[in-house]
């Protein structure tokens, strides 16, 4: 399993590398929209573990592309902030499905969704 972690805050976003690399799972992280989609280019991610709010591109746009790219990646966006309700819901109005997590994320919380993905999610 490949895991992008996108997060505008550094310290969150390594943190959660942290987190999955002493899970035994491979993860990288990025701290924007441009960065994320250059090292989805050359990382291959089988997961995307996005905020939603970030400077410039948001995490929705961001992860379309990704999922566009690669249409097997499994996205999981996640936020803290009220402003996510309105663009989550604009983007289910145009189809996307992804689960929103709630920041902080509980690492166990996490890597239980992780551990539940089907088997294609595996690289």
């Amino acid at each position: 399993m490949h895991i992008l972690v996108i997060d505008d805050e550094q310290y969150v976003a390594d943190t959660l590398v942290m987190v999955l690399e002493q899970s035994g799972l491979e993860a990288t992280a990025a701290y924007d929209a441009d960065s994320a989609l250059k090292k989805a280019e050359s990382f291959q991610p089988t997961v995307v573990i996005s905020d939603v709010i970030m400077p410039g591109t948001n995490g929705i746009e961001v992860c379309q592309q990704i999922h566009a790219r690669f249409p097997n990646c499994h996205i999981f966006l996640f936020s803290g902030q009220a402003a996510t309700n309105d663009l989550v819901r604009e983007a289910y109005a145009r189809g996307v499905t992804w689960e929103l997590l709630a920041k902080p994320i509980e690492p166990e919380d996490l890597l239980a969704k992780l551990a539940a993905l089907p088997e294609n999610s595996q690289a």
